[in-house]
């Protein structure tokens, strides 16, 4: 078994390190390929790898396009698989498609309005009740969403997205960025000629559900001002239940390999998934504490059953590459491919 780590964009690979060293907890052989040089698909196609570890970069537009491209390659033509899947990494860092997603499958989430037209949008916040949730298409931790509480500010955003004038003198809306005190405009990550509008729904908390493999986890995420996304404030709960049923669902019908599903609950108890994300953030190496013992549930005989442990080690990573070695070695890719050929 030999796996494949893509290389991210990050100045420290930090990313890349962590795939690194649970290949070496786990003891897989690896070697580190360079999806972003002219050469890339000889250095991949010569690499003799069984499948590759992906982490996808997607705060830029274009270096997520980029990974998107080539990552198709990498499936479609070189025949690799890679991990996570490509259809869960085209949703990473793309509310637009995964609002898509959600809304062809019937899921439930908050209502979502992406327009492409100035016209569209301004028409659209005419009858709209306020406040509405302006979102752009990639972003963490609550970081480009903004709460628009009436109808002047929220034609300004989007007037700043089209243009005043004509869509070719848009500069787009800027996030701000910090370094120490300093405070700059992003503007490698304006967003342009599309705008993200979404129904403010009051909140209690936010789940955050994990299924990576047949480990599931779960826990709240508290409120910090507005937001629940990025206010480090954690509630460890058992989650319900209902959760782990619908992201088990979820990761059948999409064939999803890594996921974490940000639901909202709302004041009055009704549920609303956030987001879909393959990639994210686990910065304690356990995602789920009952009665203070950290532990995951597994599916086992039709029900989900308590183990304790520590199981999300390296950034979640020790989980995706057993699974993903464990998938290899048992077809599952040779499966896929069979039932596209039929």
């Amino acid at each position: 078994m030999k796996l494949g780590i893509l290389r991210s964009f990050t100045k420290d690979d930090k990313y890349t390190k962590s795939y690194e060293e649970a290949c070496e907890e786990l003891g897989f052989e690896y070697i580190v390929l360079n999806i972003l040089s002219d050469n890339w698909i000889e250095e991949i196609r010569n690499a003799g790898v069984d499948g590759i570890l992906v982490r996808v970069i997607g705060n830029i537009p274009e270096q997520k396009q980029m990974f998107d491209e080539r990552l198709r390659i990498i499936c479609k033509d070189l025949k690799i698989p890679i991990y996570p899947s490509l259809d869960e990494l085209y949703l990473y860092e793309n509310k637009r498609m995964y609002s898509y997603w959600l809304t062809a499958h019937h899921y439930p989430h908050a209502p979502t309005h992406v327009f492409y037209t100035k016209k569209d949008a301004l028409d659209y916040l005419r009858g709209a009740e306020f406040p509405l949730v302006f979102k752009t298409n990639s972003g963490a931790s609550s970081s480009g969403v903004e709460i628009v509480r009436n109808k002047f500010w929220a034609r300004l955003n989007v007037h700043q997205i089209f243009g005043m004038f004509d869509p070719r003198l848009s500069l787009g809306k800027v996030k701000l960025g910090r370094i120490g005190a300093l405070r700059f405009p992003k503007f490698g990550m304006a967003q342009k000629h599309y705008v993200i509008i979404q129904d403010f729904i009051p909140i209690k908390w936010e789940w955050r559900i994990i299924k990576i493999g047949n480990t599931y986890s779960g826990h709240q995420k508290l409120l910090k001002g507005n937001f629940a996304s990025g206010s480090d404030r954690v509630g460890w709960v058992d989650p319900p239940k209902t959760l782990l049923h619908l992201v088990k669902e979820i990761c059948e019908v999409g064939q999803f390999d890594s996921l974490a599903m940000d639901v909202l609950e709302s004041l009055d108890g009704k549920f609303y998934i956030n987001e879909l994300q393959s990639l994210f953030g686990s910065y304690l190496p356990f995602q789920m504490k009952i009665n203070d013992v950290p532990g995951r549930y597994q599916f086992v005989d039709n029900d989900f059953i308590f183990q304790e442990g520590i199981f999300h080690g390296k950034g979640s990573n020790l989980l995706r590459v057993e699974d993903f070695v464990n998938k290899i070695r048992n077809g599952y890719y040779e499966g896929k491919r069979q039932l596209k050929k039929e």
